[in-house]
């Protein structure tokens, strides 16, 4: 049977029909997979928690070098300052420590008498600070110290000292030390046969710096053989303030021509009206910038009252008044 041609045409027009609505979804045949996307990569963090040393929310401070702390509070010392306190010590004892290890202050007020041209000329005389060094300290053996602290760039240490003329029991000497142009220098020394009751304060820098210039320059009042009279004079000159030194000790004329502003004769008879013949001392704050000084002598117990001033020195606290307690 021949199928007629438009027959033969609507059949195939058919098929055509059927065979789009199978390619359609749903209606047969496999699914169409869904068009795939590119993973997206995640952006790097941002911040500290990516790179301690970028981001917006890093701390610039952070991996910095530690802080040393505040400086109007005490502290450890460091070692460079240990290393400076403890050879000089050293050096002192044998009698080799040299005027360079002053600060500008000290080396000014120990290194007298002006004899040479250049000294005259420069103020101080530096083979005198060397002399008097060695006078001082040639014989002793300085301990490790008892108490040492630091704040900022000053660091104050006190310790016992055996030896030379000492009783068996030994005495003490007191030490600070200044950062002076980056380098730590001795700016205050004292050595004493008397005995101190008490240690260095602790807390705030200001409070502690001046308990110990209250004893370090009490310790040299009271000292009857740890430190020679004539030697021991500079040392009580460099704790007070050019006007109290003048008045207890005006200067005859050779002593002017030798540089000094005071007698040094004058100095220590004053020195031991006040504390000749202790045996042990203690220090206490009474008020602000004054302290109490006990001390304790055969004939019995004996007050004094000690007030400072501000030096201009780094923790450099000045005696500017000495008297006797009101009973």
């Amino acid at each position: 049977m021949i199928v007629p041609l438009t027959s033969r045409r609507a059949a195939a027009a058919l098929l055509a029909v059927l065979l789009g609505l199978a390619a359609l979804p749903g209606c047969g045949g496999s699914t169409p997979q869904a068009e795939k996307k590119e993973d997206k990569k995640e952006d790097p963090k941002k911040g500290p928690d990516a790179d301690p040393k970028k981001g917006p929310d890093a701390d610039p401070k952070k991996g910095s070098a530690p802080s040393t702390g505040p400086q109007n509070m005490l502290g450890p010392v460091e070692p460079a300052a240990e290393k400076v306190a403890e050879t000089f010590l050293k050096d002192l004892g044998q009698g080799t420590a040299k005027a360079d290890a002053l600060s500008p202050a000290l080396l000014k007020d120990v290194g007298k008498p002006l004899e040479l041209p250049d000294d005259i000329k420069n103020g101080v005389s530096p083979d005198a600070a060397a002399r008097w060094l060695k006078y001082i300290g040639e014989g002793y053996t300085f301990s490790l110290a008892l108490d040492r602290q630091q704040a900022g760039d000053v660091v104050i240490w006190r310790g016992q000292v055996n030896g030379r003329q000492l009783p068996p029991t030994g005495g003490g000497y007191s030490l600070r030390l200044i950062k002076d142009a980056g380098a730590w220098k001795v700016d205050a020394l004292a050595i004493t046969s008397a005995e101190f009751k008490g240690r260095i304060a602790v807390g705030p820098a200001d409070a502690a710096l001046q308990e110990f210039a209250a004893t370090s320059f009490v310790e040299l009042l009271a000292d009857s053989n740890g430190m020679e009279p004539k030697n021991r004079a500079p040392a009580l000159a460099h704790a007070m303030v050019p006007a109290l030194r003048t008045s207890w000790a005006s200067p005859f004329e050779g002593d002017t021509k030798q540089g000094y502003d005071y007698s040094t004769g004058k100095l220590t008879v004053k020195a031991t009206e006040f504390g000749g013949g202790t045996k042990e001392f203690s220090v206490s704050k009474i008020a602000d910038l004054t302290f109490s000084a006990e001390l304790t002598k055969p004939s019995g117990k004996k007050t004094i009252v000690v007030k400072l001033v501000k030096g201009t020195t780094p923790g450099e606290w000045l005696v500017s008044e000495v008297s006797e307690a009101r009973k």
